[in-house]
């Protein structure tokens, strides 16, 4: 396995700060998806309609699987989600902590670690392993 360098560690920081709105921009993406008009007016059964989808509930679930950015936003959140539920109590207080705290206090490294009575280096430790968990699951790495 390869090693994160700085901009893939911010980009993976990106993906936990950003997750809920990440979870928006999915649902968002799925409404776009599902209430957008068919593109093709022909609904006849003309020489092409053997190769497509004619039925709409497939139609609209091939959309969703068609789509890159949807696919990719699911992915991500689903990652990130599982990765919190399964986190030891430290690592989850360090998530809500520095990337998901409400009030936007921006807690430092020696703040967690504090509260969680630990060293800063270990602080650091957890959230690389994270971060590297992060990486794998998506396919980073």
């Amino acid at each position: 396995m390869r090693t994160l360098n700085k901009h893939d560690i911010q980009k993976l920081e990106e993906y936990w700060i950003n997750h809920k709105q990440n979870k928006k921009l999915l649902k968002y993406r799925e409404w776009e998806l599902l209430s957008r008009n068919s593109d093709d007016e022909n609904s006849g059964g003309g020489a092409n309609s053997v190769r497509s989808v004619s039925k709409p509930t497939e139609q609209l679930a091939t959309r969703l699987m068609e789509d890159k950015l949807y696919q990719n936003l699911k992915h991500i959140t689903h990652v990130v989600e599982e990765l919190y539920k399964t986190s030891e109590e430290d690592l989850t207080v360090i998530i809500d902590m520095r990337y998901w705290d409400d009030d936007r206090n921006c807690y430092e490294w020696e703040e967690i670690a504090d509260k969680l009575n630990m060293s800063r280096s270990k602080v650091l430790r957890l959230r690389n392993g994270l971060l590297d968990d992060t990486a794998i699951m998506i396919g980073w790495v």
